[in-house]
């Protein structure tokens, strides 16, 4: 994988991540009790901050997406 592919696949769950958290923190709280035991768990803080935290991934996925096809132009 080049370096262009990391970024696209770190957008997707940086961007789905902040998605959940700003429009559905149900959802993300249900998944983080099923996946409790094989990850480890959300901090209660996360979901106290959950507008602050979903807007600032949204903007680290979206320069991500913008870093993919920057080295994807550059040829790396």
């Amino acid at each position: 994988m080049k370096i262009g592919d990391y970024a696209t696949v770190i957008a997707v769950i940086a961007g789905a991540m902040g998605l959940l958290l700003l429009f559905a923190p149900g959802v993300l709280k249900r998944l983080n009790e099923l996946s409790a035991r094989m990850i480890a768990r959300i901090d209660t803080v996360t979901f106290s901050y959950r507008i602050g935290f979903g807007v600032s991934l949204i903007i680290a996925s979206l320069f991500m997406f913008f870093m993919a096809y920057y080295f994807k132009v550059k040829g790396r």
